[in-house]
């Protein structure tokens, strides 16, 4: 197998990985709360159907135990699960890319795809280069995903303000996201849209905002798919 192959196969597994994950915390989160939430819809039609002041007072009493029950059930979980801060590994923005080349290049050469990567006069800028990495190898990642064969995907960096860098990926194989994706909820009925890519999306925007940076996805002013815009901090 060779090495291109190889490197597009692991990241299918990563993808497939972090779809999993989702999916089973989705699953294990509709658990917690769908009990809690059907005893609270019965106390309250209980409450529309005997307005009795005992009879009340009984269900309001059971409605906040449910409450209380939910949010301490979430808290346990979010506090269990959540994000584990990584170590701080400052990287120049060369460097970044870089490394990233070493990885995706052969991924799209294997795919028949051109990456190019540009920094425009940033590159000894340094970056927390462990959570914008994330960032841009799942963006690549998706990146590689949508495009067709023959196509090209361009990332390039450049200051944008004071201490600023600003990622810019065309991604002409991606369909603009529904405009309320950094909620992730799932497209209004009778829209399409990939669950992996809405899943990836919505993870970057929170890691670039844990990152005290921020992410959006415009259509591309040629047309064709999407213009993804991160930004984070420069030292």
């Amino acid at each position: 197998m060779e090495v291109g192959e190889l490197l597009a196969r692991l990241d299918q597994l990563r993808s497939a990985e972090r779809r999993a994950v989702s999916a089973r915390m989705v699953s294990v989160a509709g658990h917690l709360i769908g009990t809690p939430l059907n005893v609270i819809a019965g106390r309250a039609a209980l409450i529309r159907t005997n307005p009795a002041p005992e009879a009340v007072e009984e269900n309001v009493r059971r409605i906040e135990e449910q409450v209380e029950r939910l949010a301490l059930r979430i808290r346990r979980l979010i506090d269990y699960f959540g994000l584990v801060e990584p170590a701080a590994t400052p990287q120049s923005v060369g460097e970044l890319f870089e490394s990233c080349a070493r990885l995706y290049v052969p991924m799209a050469e294997h795919l028949g795809l051109e990456l190019r990567f540009s920094a425009q006069g940033v590159e000894p800028c340094r970056v927390e280069s462990s959570l914008a990495s994330l960032v841009l190898t799942t963006l690549l990642a998706l990146g590689l995903r949508t495009t067709a064969a023959g196509d090209a995907i361009e990332v390039r960096a450049i200051e944008h303000g004071p201490k600023t860098v600003r990622f810019e990926l065309a991604l002409p194989g991606l369909p603009e996201p529904p405009k309320n994706f950094e909620r992730f909820d799932p497209p209004e009925h009778g829209q399409r849209y990939d669950a992996g890519a809405l899943e990836a999306l919505w993870t970057c925007l929170g890691l670039a905002r844990r990152a005290g940076g921020s992410l959006d996805v415009v259509k591309a002013e040629s047309g064709r798919g999407v213009m993804i815009r991160f930004e984070c901090a420069h030292g």
